[in-house]
């Protein structure tokens, strides 16, 4: 049970940082303004990886 558990965190964890990273990745390419690099991109990857986060826990494991 405990081998399980393990699994279903660092499955978590690599779907969060996939996520994360073509957020920040599409975020970076698609910025004009230095302001947005700044503030932007690492809030909308932070909203990202809570969303994800909240996606796994709830709906693909079930978790509460």
């Amino acid at each position: 049970m405990q081998i399980d558990e393990i699994q279903k965190k660092r499955l978590k964890g690599i779907i969060n940082f996939i996520v994360v990273l073509i957020v920040a990745l599409i975020g970076f390419i698609k910025v004009k303004h230095p302001f947005s690099y700044l503030i932007g991109v690492p809030v909308c990857s932070w909203l990202a990886y809570l969303f994800s986060d909240a996606i796994c826990t709830d709906l693909i494991f079930g978790e509460k």
